[in-house]
């Protein structure tokens, strides 16, 4: 009788306490945001923007060097004696002003170009991060999870996880999921 009035509390604590228990689960984001399909082409977009930006560059560049070649030739032209220097000094001071109003273009459109790029991922970042907290609540929703940790290699927080509580891949397919408007 002694044993039963010892076990019955202490089955009823482990009950209490199993359906108390919270069920976790981890996600990578970073592996999620790299599997997710929007993520890629948006990323795909923004190297084509990249590789715009560069190829606009190099047009800028090349115009300045063909300037500079210029100035360069008028200077051989302006040590010679026998020419009348008075109108391609003129024309040198035009071309000098030409390269560095080409040159400050230069400089400004790299400037903005650079600017609008980090721009854009940094919204590539926050725009597809409101999915993915979606997908994550979604199949947690599904699991019945009250709690899911981020388990990226950038974080620190989680250093080991047994493979049967990620969800990653069953976020990122909930991600790539296409939905029915």
């Amino acid at each position: 009788m002694k044993i039963i009035k010892l076990l019955i509390p202490a089955f009823l604590l482990f009950v209490g306490s199993y359906l108390n228990a919270q069920k976790i689960a981890v996600v990578d984001v970073q592996k999620t945001f790299d599997g997710y399909q929007k993520v890629k082409d948006a990323r795909e977009r923004l190297d084509r923007s990249k590789k715009i930006a560069v190829e606009e560059l190099e047009i800028f560049r090349d115009e300045l060097q063909k300037i500079v070649k210029e100035l360069k030739e008028m200077e051989e032209k302006l040590k010679n004696p026998n020419i009348d220097s008075s109108d391609l000094k003129a024309k040198y001071q035009e071309k000098l002003k030409k390269a560095k109003e080409k040159q400050e273009d230069m400089v400004a459109y790299d400037k903005r170009a650079k600017a609008t790029i980090s721009q854009r991922q940094r919204n590539l970042l926050v725009e597809h991060l409101g999915d993915i907290r979606a997908a994550v609540k979604k199949v947690s929703a599904s699991k019945g999870l009250d709690l899911v940790i981020n388990s990226s290699e950038t974080q620190l927080g989680v250093f080991y996880v047994t493979d049967k509580l990620d969800i990653t891949q069953e976020v990122i397919g909930t991600l790539n999921t296409p939905k029915i408007k």
